[in-house]
C-alpha cells in the first residue's frame, strides 16, 4: 500500500470514530453481556503484552463482572492480530492493541497489509514511551560517545523489532546523520532480542525505554541514548538524541481499537470504560513501574491529530535517511 493511501485511510477511519460519547451505562442495552477478548498482536513478555494485560485487568475491574481474556496473535509485525480483528464480527466483543510499530511498518511496507485502517475504530491511547539504544553490561563501550566514536570505523549490529519498523528507520537516520556503520538485525520476539544483546550477538539494541526497565534496574542493560527532547527522570544519566546531535523524537505508543462498524453506543461505552481504567490507581502504578509517560492517555476524539503528528514525524525521519 502506498504511504499516502495508508494515512488517508487511517485518518478517515479515525474521523468516523469521533462519535458523541453518552454516559457509561450498561442497563439499557445489556452490553456487555459476555467476555470481551483483547488481542495482543505480539508475543508474550514484550511491552505490548505487558500493556495489554494491565489494560485487561483494570478494564475488568471497571466493568465489574465482565471478563477481559487476553490472547496473543503474533506475526507479520502485528498485522496477523489486526487481521484476526478485521475478520471477526463488529459486535464490540473483540478489541486489539494497535501500536506504533505496526503503524510505521505499514507506512514503509512495499506491499499492502491484509487489512485496512478503515477496518478499525481506535478507542483510546493507553501507553506511550520513547525508544532508546542500550548496551549490555559486558559491552566494551561505556556510553554513547564511546559507542558513536567506534561506530564511525567499526561495523555495529543493532537489534531491532523488524525491518521498516520505527527502530529501523530511526537507526537509518542515525547512520546517515552521523556517518555510523550500523547494521540492523531483526528479532521479532522480544526475548530473542534481549538475549541477543545480553549474549553479545549484537553490539547495541533499540527498544522502547520501559520494555526492559527490569534489565536496566538490575544492571544487565544500560540505556545510552533516548530518542526524546528532554531527559527522562527514570534514567537521568542518559542523554537524549537531541543532546548528542540527532534531532529525532520517536516513541512507542499503544492504542486499543475495535472493528469498524461496531455499534456507536458500544464504542462510546468502551471509550469511557477505558478512560476510567486509565485513571485507576493500579493502572497508574503500572505506568510508573513500566516507565511510561504519565500523560499517555489520548481520547478517541483527539486521535486524528495525534496520528497526523506521528505521521509527520515519520515522514521527516524517512526524508532524513536519504
Amino acid at each position: 500500500m502506498k504511504r499516502t493511501t495508508f494515512t488517508a485511510s487511517m485518518l478517515g477511519a479515525l474521523g468516523a470514530a469521533t462519535v458523541a460519547t453518552p454516559q457509561l451505562a450498561r442497563a439499557e442495552d445489556a452490553y456487555p453481556s459476555r467476555p470481551i477478548t483483547l488481542i495482543v498482536p505480539w508475543g508474550p513478555g514484550g511491552g505490548s503484552d505487558q500493556v495489554g494485560r494491565a489494560v485487561a485487568k483494570n478494564l475488568q475491574d471497571v466493568l465489574k463482572g465482565t471478563s477481559i481474556p487476553v490472547i496473543n496473535v503474533p506475526g507479520a509485525d502485528g498485522n496477523d492480530g489486526m487481521v484476526r480483528l478485521a475478520g471477526g464480527d463488529a459486535d464490540g466483543y473483540t478489541m486489539v492493541i494497535f501500536i506504533a510499530d505496526t503503524f510505521v511498518g505499514n507506512i514503509t511496507a512495499k506491499t499492502p497489509p491484509a487489512w485496512h485502517l478503515s477496518d478499525i475504530t481506535p478507542l483510546a491511547m493507553m501507553n506511550t514511551m520513547p525508544f532508546a539504544y542500550y548496551l549490555s553490561k559486558d559491552s566494551p563501550y561505556k556510553d554513547w560517545a564511546s559507542f558513536e566514536k567506534a561506530a564511525k570505523t567499526t561495523q555495529m549490529r543493532v537489534a531491532i523489532t523488524g525491518y521498516g519498523s520505527a527502530e529501523d528507520i530511526g537507526t537509518k537516520y542515525f547512520a546517515n546523520k552521523g556517518g555510523l556503520k550500523l547494521t540492523q538485525v531483526a528479532f521479532a520476539k522480544p526475548g530473542e532480542r534481549y538475549a541477543a544483546l545480553l549474549g553479545n550477538q549484537v553490539e547495541v539494541m533499540c527498544d522502547p525505554i520501559g520494555n526492559v526497565s527490569h534489565y536496566v534496574e538490575s544492571g544487565q542493560m544500560k540505556p545510552i541514548c533516548v530518542w526524546a527532547e528532554k531527559r527522562l527522570g527514570v534514567v537521568p544519566y542518559c542523554p537524549t538524541a537531541h543532546e548528542v546531535g540527532y534531532k529525532v523524537v520517536l516513541e512507542e505508543w499503544r492504542t486499543i481499537a475495535v472493528k469498524a462498524g461496531t455499534d456507536p453506543k458500544n464504542v462510546a461505552f468502551l471509550d469511557r470504560a477505558l478512560a476510567s481504567a486509565y485513571k485507576t490507581a493500579d493502572f497508574q502504578a503500572f505506568l510508573k513501574s513500566s516507565w511510561s509517560d504519565p500523560d499517555s492517555y489520548v481520547a478517541a476524539k483527539d486521535l486524528p491529530a495525534f496520528f497526523a503528528a506521528r505521521r509527520k514525524d515519520v515522514d521527516t525521519l524517512i526524508a532524513a535517511t536519504h
